[in-house]
């Protein structure tokens, strides 16, 4: 049987910076709020990359 190994991704500084500046702008440019928006961010993005589970057929 063949050993599959997955290797997670992990977003960069650079994609959560520009997804958090998409949320902030989303909201209006309201300050204040840019510790929220760059969690926001990571959780967004590595739910994005995040392996997709493929479903087996069986015969």
């Amino acid at each position: 049987m063949a050993k599959v190994t997955v290797m997670k991704r992990k977003p960069t500084h650079l994609q959560i910076a520009n997804r958090a500046f998409e949320i902030y702008v989303s909201r209006g440019g309201d300050h204040g709020h840019d510790v929220g928006d760059w969690f926001e961010a990571e959780r967004q993005l590595q739910t994005e990359l995040q392996p997709k589970k493929q479903a087996v057929k069986q015969a």
